[in-house]
């Protein structure tokens, strides 16, 4: 019988793991957003509808959520996700996924020749990205 070691070994580690591409992190970004927007829309429909109608404005949250899934049933608190998934697979995910990328461009390549300024025009170079592409979605929201 031999003796087991109790020391652990990582599976992946920064030194032996690739770094994901481009594709795969705007895909990461995107599926991320589009799972997490599928768990929040009943939040931003309920929103809307108080926002827009007095009526259900003095429901407020709870209320508004009754009356919407007793007369409309629980599935119209999904009402515009798809509009929703395109917004958040166009938008977030080049904001996310393009933001590494846009780092490497302006510079970014070690901790010395990282400044604030740098990852701020990075960060704003992926957002104004991001939001070219996700305007349209975002009106049909």
């Amino acid at each position: 019988m031999t003796k087991q070691s109790n020391k652990s070994t990582p599976l992946a580690t920064a030194a032996n793991a690739a770094a994901p591409g481009l594709l795969q992190q705007v895909g990461m970004a995107g599926t991320a957003a589009v799972i997490t927007v599928t768990f929040i829309h009943p939040i931003d429909v309920i929103k809307t509808r108080i926002q827009i109608s007095p009526e259900y404005g003095a429901l407020g949250m709870p209320g508004t959520f009754k009356r919407i899934a007793a007369n409309e049933g629980i599935t119209a608190l999904w009402k515009g996700v798809n509009a929703a998934w395109l917004r958040e697979s166009s938008y977030t995910s080049l904001r996310l996924g393009l933001y590494e990328p846009c780092k490497v461009a302006f510079g970014c390549t070690t901790p010395e020749t990282t400044t604030f300024i740098k990852k701020f025009a990075a960060g704003s170079a992926a957002g104004a990205i991001g939001s070219l592409a996700g305007n349209p979605f975002d009106v049909l929201k």
